[in-house]
């Protein structure tokens, strides 16, 4: 959900220390502003969107940090005029592929977003303008089949990169979780029809929160626990993908800390041990004040502690939050 705080400089320090875990595979950082300026497309490289800092990734690879986040914007990877399938913005997808490569190239890995909430064709007001995909009812939307074509192709490019992880979709939410099962599945089929065999992250409801995988986060949704089991990968070889806020609402947006680890995810680690799943964290994020760096550091002892959690990137670096913000 945007926007949220940008990770401050006085944070830097308490994550990096996390990379020493040996039952984390993963530890790093998303690098936002891929998908900022939204509400203009296909907008301006350089000054309404941006994927990395080249001096900020060498600054977290050589600190220890092995793993980027890389959020997109749907609408621009595709645009509206050709819609959502296999027909990509060359040039978008040219500046995207470069960030990808240097991430992998200075031995990280890079993890794909598509930061669109499983919405396509408005994402002037995200979280909730757009089309769901895969909504029958909505002669606008998308279908499953559009967004597994993306996936093929997006797949097909990258299936020669290990270091490259395929995350699924950026915080679905207020919508059936059975049609976020559908193109979860269909997607993941796709990309393995499309010969690659890396890691994939799986989104759940509810804006993937790890702190509500057990309930229901809408009226009459269905809780993630409840039908994500049904998820099969020919390759076995997927994580759940779960962010996680500690404010009130849970929306990333406030410096306080009021819902804190291991509380907020105790009964999800559980349900992940009991059904021998992983999970990856991959957005999580606090205010630069005591009781969230409390929060934040029992947190990642957390991660460290249970072997179902296999990775996290913090929220958020990235080149375009301004200065004195974020790197």
């Amino acid at each position: 959900m945007l926007p949220k705080t940008p990770v401050s400089h006085g944070l830097t320090a308490l994550f990096l220390a996390a990379t020493t875990s040996a039952k984390i595979l993963y530890a790093g950082v998303n690098s936002a502003g891929g998908e900022f300026a939204q509400q203009n497309l296909p907008g301006a490289f350089g000054t309404d969107y941006r994927f990395i800092n080249q001096s900020a990734i060498d600054f977290f690879i050589d600190a220890g940090v092995n793993t980027i986040r890389l959020p997109f914007l749907l609408e621009r990877m595709c645009p509206l005029d050709t819609g959502l399938g296999s027909t990509f913005n060359e040039s978008y997808f040219s500046e995207f592929q470069t960030a990808v490569n240097y991430v992998t190239m200075r031995g990280g890995y890079a993890v794909i977003d598509p930061h669109n909430y499983y919405r396509y064709n408005d994402p002037s007001s995200q979280p909730s303008s757009g089309s769901i995909i895969g909504n029958t009812t909505d002669a606008n939307a998308s279908t499953t089949a559009d967004f597994a074509a993306f996936w093929g192709e997006l797949a097909k490019r990258f299936a020669t990169n290990p270091n490259v992880i395929l995350g699924l979709m950026n915080e679905p939410h207020d919508m059936p979780t059975e049609l976020i099962l559908s193109n979860n599945q269909a997607s993941i089929d796709s990309i393995r029809q499309a010969g690659a065999k890396q890691l994939i992250l799986v989104p759940g409801n509810g804006f993937t929160g790890a702190q509500r995988w057990l309930n229901s986060t809408c009226s009459g949704c269905k809780p993630n626990a409840d039908v994500l089991t049904a998820i099969t990968d020919p390759a076995s070889n997927f994580a759940f993908d779960m962010h996680l806020y500690f404010d009130n609402d849970t929306s990333g947006t406030h410096n306080e800390c009021t819902l804190a680890a291991p509380g907020n995810l105790a009964a999800t680690t559980t349900w992940l041990q009991e059904n021998n799943y992983t999970a990856f964290l991959s957005e999580f994020g606090a205010g630069a004040n005591s009781v969230c760096f409390k929060t934040l550091n029992n947190t990642l002892m957390w991660l460290e502690d249970h072997p179902q959690f296999i990775g996290w990137t913090y929220w958020a670096a990235g080149p375009l939050w301004g200065s004195g913000t974020a790197c």
